[in-house]
């Protein structure tokens, strides 16, 4: 039924109402009474009493308004069976009342009573849907719900066509006479051309959605148009009708792209990655992908914003911004082409050049220092790494120490993707780096020799892509090359064929000292002085930075029974006499010396000029008798302080280093003290005089302490012909005598 009411000072409207109440609409606000059992008033089943105590009831007398209504103002109304609708003004369409037959339209939700709904509640299926009108009856109800275009994706497109436009709105269905319309707009009289273009459309749901709920869609295809300008598109499920709604597409010509910078980027950190073209425009929609070529055939793709360039070399040129993508795995170093959709679909790819992304990282340099010449390169140094590529981009840069202005470039020779190679500066460079790439004055041979400095410390930070450096930086030391007489020698030039003496060398000329940390490849090369005297191959063995210009190594074993002796050697005149050689033989003899070049190599490559002073090999010494003016009952010589003594024995010569080495024979003491007394050699033959062992006058455990009886303690008794560094393969016993 329907109730019109004409009140005096407002307006009314009639409004659908069931048998059971009624309602109407007075100054835009809605007003019901009548029958309230399921909540078909829409006021809830709780009202307020005269006493402003809520009580509950199942009628109201009295209009009331409907305050629980969520929506704007509703203007269309069904009712039917104690069940109302009201569509909102946004199209939105509500019931309530009676859940009888499910013609509410509420499915099951937890805590929901589907049966009967007593205020107004959003249809669940109908939520992002536009109802135009609406009707309940007994048995169900009906929502009738018009075709309507909301926005499209993507929604810039360029003119040549054929790219997937997806028309999102309400009111599609399953048609096969489905029609997208597209029609251009007049750019010089912003009205409708006659001539529209149109396609084929076919409906869809987003993914995962179930077919009725939800936001629906049209898919087609977009036909091509000769100009850039803007369209409009329209939907016609019969193929008749179209949409009084409609949404606005922008054609664009199809960009071309001209290159990428730079060519290469880290994979571990995102950095900004410029891509140049033509006909390149801001869509807020631009995306780049970079495609693997090869391996995975993975894919990445990263928002993009149009940018300004600043050194064009065309006017038409175009620019856009993006980040490089990140990547954890692959098969580094990756190639992947570049490629370019201002609309997010539409990918436009770069050609002829291909961007890599790699996870290059430097570890070391191989040698870590090279010796300059005046006139001549130094030779290659080889940068260790990992994930490197050739690129015509790659650049090593060298800055000195302490001067962050003065910088050294060059590029470097790609070996593989472990191994880069470079040339480093020369003495003439380096000086021109000094003074300045403007300065005038011509740099001659005379002006480096009489430098002062001769070791320059750079840092070396490598590119491959001529504007991000890689993380690592490492130090490369160049230095003058080592002459006659730069090496000084701290410790004893000799040592037994058994090897393991430690030998220290000292470079003074090195000005300013290195860092510690240079120098890891430097390698000494002992060979024989004379090949005529001995033929045996060099060797060498590596140089351990102990400090600053201070280098040590450990000399390695000589195989004695592997050195041919030739006849013609001045050492073994008398060995060759006392075994009847012949003198145009060669004999593996044992050796008595065998004097030795020092050559070094701080680079481990290139050996500069030998040590001033030989390195002598000895054959182990040893002890046969001691000489003294006293024995005891056991033949033991013994000797007081002060008394001269003299030592027999095989192999001993005078190296200016020769040193007695006494030490206690008593288990307890034998490693309390040593003493090294001064000796010389003569003719084979070492001599010493007995110092003063004060230690042994304390520690005597016959008699007690200032007795003034007569003592001895028995000693242990080497020799050393190096200083002390070595000593006789065997010791014999010596008594010294003393007072306590």
């Amino acid at each position: 039924m329907y109730l019109r009411l004409i009140p005096t000072a407002s307006y009314s409207r009639l409004l659908p109402c069931d048998i059971a109440y009624m309602a109407f609409r007075v100054d835009m606000g809605k007003f019901r009474w009548g029958f309230n059992r399921f909540g078909q008033l829409g006021l809830g089943l709780c009202v307020s009493g005269q006493n402003s105590k809520s009580v509950i009831s199942t009628y109201t007398i009295s209009p009331r308004r409907v305050v629980h209504f969520p929506g704007s103002v509703a203007f269309a109304n069904a009712a039917a069976n104690s069940s109302a609708a009201v569509r909102a003004e946004d199209g939105m369409l509500f019931t309530w009342g009676s859940g009888e037959a499910r013609r509410l339209g509420h499915f099951l939700e937890k805590g929901l009573n589907t049966e009967h709904v007593h205020c107004p509640r959003s249809v669940p299926g109908l939520r992002e849907r536009y109802v135009s009108s609406a009707t309940l009856t007994e048995t169900g109800g009906f929502a009738f719900v018009p075709s309507s275009v909301n926005y499209a994706e993507p929604a810039s497109v360029p003119t040549i066509g054929g790219t997937k436009v997806l028309l999102w709105g309400g009111g599609f269905w399953k048609s096969s006479g489905c029609v997208v319309r597209f029609t251009p707009l007049d750019e010089g009289t912003l009205a409708l051309e006659t001539r529209p273009r149109s396609s084929i459309g076919k409906y869809v749901t987003p993914k995962g959605a179930r077919i009725g709920a939800g936001k629906t869609g049209i898919l087609c295809r977009m036909p091509r148009f000769t100009t850039t300008r803007f369209v409009f598109a329209e939907v016609a499920m019969n193929g008749k009708d179209f949409t009084t709604s409609r949404v606005c597409i922008r054609l664009y010509d199809n960009p071309t792209l001209a290159a990428i910078k730079p060519v290469c980027c880290s994979s571990t950190d995102a950095h900004d990655v410029i891509i140049i073209g033509k006909s390149l425009l801001e869509t807020n929609e631009i995306k780049v992908r970079f495609k693997e070529l090869g391996g995975q055939h993975r894919e990445w793709i990263v928002p993009a914003k149009l940018t300004a360039l600043c050194d064009k070399n065309d006017p038409l040129d175009t620019a856009i911004r993006c980040k490089s993508p990140c990547i954890c795995e692959g098969n580094f170093p990756i190639q992947a082409r570049v490629a370019v959709a201002l609309n997010g679909s539409d990918f436009v790819t770069l050609l002829k050049t291909t961007f890599i992304l790699h996870n290059a990282t430097i570890l070391s340099l191989a040698p870590d220092c090279r010796p300059l010449h005046p006139s001549t390169t130094p030779d290659a140094v080889s940068i260790l790494g990992q994930s490197f590529f050739d690129s015509n981009k790659m650049s090593v840069n060298l800055t000195l120490q302490g001067n962050s202005q003065r910088g050294y470039f060059c590029r470097p020779r790609y070996v593989n993707k472990n191994t880069l190679a470079f040339t480093p500066p020369s003495l003439a460079e380096i000086s021109q780096c000094i003074r300045g790439h403007d300065c005038s004055d011509i740099v001659t041979d005379h002006d480096i020799a009489q430098a002062e400095q001769t070791t320059w410390t750079f840092m070396l930070r490598l590119t491959l892509d001529g504007v991000y450096f890689l993380n690592k930086s490492l130090s490369l030391v160049l230095y003058k090359q080592i002459g006659q007489g730069d090496t000084k020698e701290i410790s004893s030039m000799c040592g037994p064929l058994t090897g393991g003496t430690r030998l220290s060398l000292h470079f003074p000329y090195l000005s300013p000292a290195p860092v510690l940390t240079s120098f890891t490849s430097a390698v000494v090369r002992l060979r024989p002085k004379d090949n005529k005297s001995a033929h045996i191959e060099p060797t060498i063995v590596s140089l351990k930075c102990s400090k600053a210009g201070e280098f040590s190594f450990e000399t390695p074993v000589i195989d004695s029974g592997s050195i041919v002796v030739s006849s013609k050697s001045d050492t073994l005149v008398e060995a060759l006499k006392s075994t009847n050689g012949d003198a145009s033989s060669h004999f593996n003899l044992p050796i008595e010396r065998l004097d030795m070049l020092v050559e070094v190599a701080l680079d481990g490559q290139t050996f500069g000029a030998h040590c001033s002073t030989c390195f002598t090999y000895y054959g182990t010494p040893e002890v046969t008798e001691i000489k003294a003016t006293q024995y005891d009952a056991s033949n033991v010589p013994a000797a007081a302080a002060g008394v001269d003594i003299s030592i027999f024995g095989r192999g001993f010569f005078e190296t200016g280093l020769v040193k007695v080495v006494l030490r206690s024979s008593v288990a307890p003491m034998r490693h309390a003290k040593t003493h090294i007394i001064d000796a010389v050699c003569t003719r084979g033959v070492v001599e010493f005089v007995m110092p003063i062992l004060h230690l042994f006058h304390v520690a005597c455990e016959v008699n007690p302490p200032h007795s003034h009886k007569e003592c001895k303690h028995r000693l242990l008794v080497e020799i050393s012909l190096n200083g002390g560094l070595n000593k006789t393969s065997n010791s014999m016993y010596l008594d010294y005598l003393f007072t306590c």
